[in-house]
């Protein structure tokens, strides 16, 4: 059985329209909702949970009427963006406020705490209230407070933001380990497409308000189904060249920067269209490619394990990301050749080819 379903959900405010979503959730799924800010990502979890009802369509969890449902008969546990703790509680009553209220045993309250606050590393805030703690700590007090609840969902929204890099990585394992070991059904949201790249099973992206594709991972990286979704994943994002197909199909060109790129396959044969390549799929100096253009360096950028090389075509800033570290330096005039097999194809609507 499905733990969620959204069904031509929509709800309008002032200036601007969710929806109509549609999405699945299978029940002990890990299901990441990503898209830039302000595009209705909280507003779907609040639908979920029941903090806000949907001006058409329907939510079902697991196949009982969302409708029928209060927030507290939804048995979903959420870790607001605001992580809304109690000013007047300490860390630890925070923490076990959901388990005192449905009044379990004090054993239990025991264990999840202890379970808790060593998965999240909290035991020595226990003893304060939140505002004698930092951002980092109140969060993770909210999290706490989510996982001891023990409920068959968990909505996730932005939940490792405040933390530093290290602590978020960290967190990051943690959360996929806790979700795979009590097969609950975790949906998280967040702006930071490597987080949710990293741990989801499947992703769904959101763009103003619209569903633009749900996916695994690799899917929406490897094969966005619009230009839209191309522009929003990727970190550095695809370099794109808006241009014209060839008649026969055979080649993509450019008048601004000046491209003639040869196609595998006549995907269309004339028209607008764009081009995209990763990054990634681009070869600096590479020997015996099919096709190449002239670039020049415009800056380096050492990341340690890779390098990002920005490059001129043109008028156009190519990015490139090379593997390790790199001789080349700004004013260098070089080859880069694309990967032919890595191109992505859209229409003059933006819909891939």
């Amino acid at each position: 059985m499905n733990a969620i379903e959204i069904k031509n959900a929509t709800k309008s405010y002032p200036g601007f329209d969710l929806g109509p979503i549609n999405m699945t959730i299978r029940q002990g799924e890990f299901f990441g909702i990503f898209g830039p800010p302000s595009t209705g990502k909280t507003s779907i979890l609040k639908l979920i949970l029941g903090l806000l009802d949907p001006d058409d369509g329907q939510v079902v969890l697991s196949g009982r009427d969302g409708a029928d449902l209060d927030v507290a008969e939804r048995d979903i546990s959420m870790v607001f963006q605001n992580l809304a703790l109690f000013p007047h509680m300490t860390g630890r009553e925070n923490i076990i406020f959901p388990l005192t209220e449905r009044g379990a045993p004090e054993a239990e309250i025991a264990e999840r705490l202890d379970f808790v606050s060593e998965v999240l590393h909290v035991s020595h805030i226990l003893h304060k209230n939140p505002s004698q703690m930092s951002g980092g700590e109140r969060q993770r007090i909210a999290l706490g407070r989510a996982f001891a609840a023990d409920s068959r969902a968990m909505l996730l929204d932005e939940p490792i933001a405040a933390l530093d890099a290290r602590l978020r990585e960290e967190m990051r394992v943690e959360l996929k380990r806790l979700q795979r070991e009590n097969n609950q059904t975790f949906v998280y949201v967040s702006h930071d497409e490597e987080e949710v790249m990293a741990i989801s099973d499947r992703v769904a992206v959101v763009i103003d308000g619209q569903i633009a594709q749900i996916g695994t991972p690799d899917d929406v990286y490897s094969r966005p189904n619009a230009l839209a979704v191309a522009q929003v994943i990727g970190s550095p994002p695809m370099n794109l060249f808006h241009g014209r197909f060839s008649a026969d199909g055979s080649r993509f060109e450019s008048t601004s920067p000046q491209l003639s790129c040869p196609l595998d396959q006549a995907v269309q044969q004339g028209g607008e269209g764009t081009l995209g390549i990763r990054p990634e799929d681009i070869w600096l100096n590479a020997d015996a490619q099919d096709f190449s253009v002239a670039v020049t360096v415009s800056s380096i950028e050492p990341l340690g394990g890779y390098t990002i090389v920005n490059v001129m075509l043109g008028n156009q800033i190519l990015k490139v990301r090379a593997p390790g570290q790199t001789d080349l330096a700004p004013g260098d005039t070089v080859q880069a050749s694309f990967d032919q097999r890595r191109l992505h194809l859209f229409d003059a609507d933006g819909q891939r080819l």
